[in-house]
């Protein structure tokens, strides 16, 4: 049996080592991205931010996206450029022509604003993150559930099916294929029936992004 659920829930920040609010930037993104929001991201060779490549785990984690990928013509398109003055945002959902103005383009209601870059959370030593537990090469209902034996242990990241991302059991040696550490686990996803400290399977850990596995020291 493969993983417990084809598609997981979206990663994101929980809170703060030090209490203070989760570090957030914003970086030109590559063309042709679509990936979702709430997973890992990365900066490609020329420096530009696309969906993490699930492979890279040494130095390989940007942080989570804020927002969906918006697919842009050109890796950039619409970056405010450097000590420039910053305009409203445009669109890449755009339709037809306007007459007599061959550089100018229709913007249909409600179309997703765009200026170019991909905003994150950035993975550092402060950002504690929340994602589902699971496990590519499970068979019973313990490979899906997390236990306190689980807390303190490296993983790895990878993709299902759906393109959302979660933390995968299977995923387990550190140094080869691990990119965040277990720090807890979501006291809401904890059996009902007054069993402490059993969780449900497929429950959201806590976890954060290892030294080793982040591409840009943020802090």
């Amino acid at each position: 049996m493969p993983t417990l659920f084809n598609t997981h829930e979206q990663i994101g920040a929980i809170g703060t080592v030090s209490g203070n609010t989760p570090f957030t930037q914003a970086l030109s993104e590559a063309a042709a991205q679509t990936f979702f929001q709430g997973v890992p991201v990365q900066l490609n060779g020329a420096h530009f931010v696309q969906k993490w490549d699930g492979a890279t785990f040494t130095a390989g984690l940007l942080g989570f996206s804020l927002a969906f990928g918006l697919n842009l013509p050109s890796a950039g398109a619409g970056t405010p450029g450097g000590y420039s003055q910053v305009g409203p945002p445009g669109t890449t959902t755009t339709y037809g022509s306007v007459p007599y103005q061959a550089s100018a383009v229709n913007i249909p209601l409600g179309a997703p604003p765009s200026d170019g870059r991909t905003y994150f959370e950035a993975a550092n030593n402060d950002t504690i993150f929340e994602g589902q537990f699971d496990n590519s090469g499970g068979a019973v209902a313990a490979d899906y559930t997390p236990t306190l034996l689980d807390i303190g242990k490296q993983y790895g990241l990878a993709f299902d099916a759906s393109g959302y991302a979660y933390v995968n059991k299977a995923l387990a040696t550190p140094g080869t294929n691990t990119n965040v550490i277990i720090v807890g686990i979501n006291p809401v996803d904890l059996v009902q029936a007054g069993t402490p400290n059993t969780w449900i399977p497929g429950a959201r850990v806590r976890f954060q992004v290892i030294p080793a596995a982040q591409q840009v020291y943020t802090g």
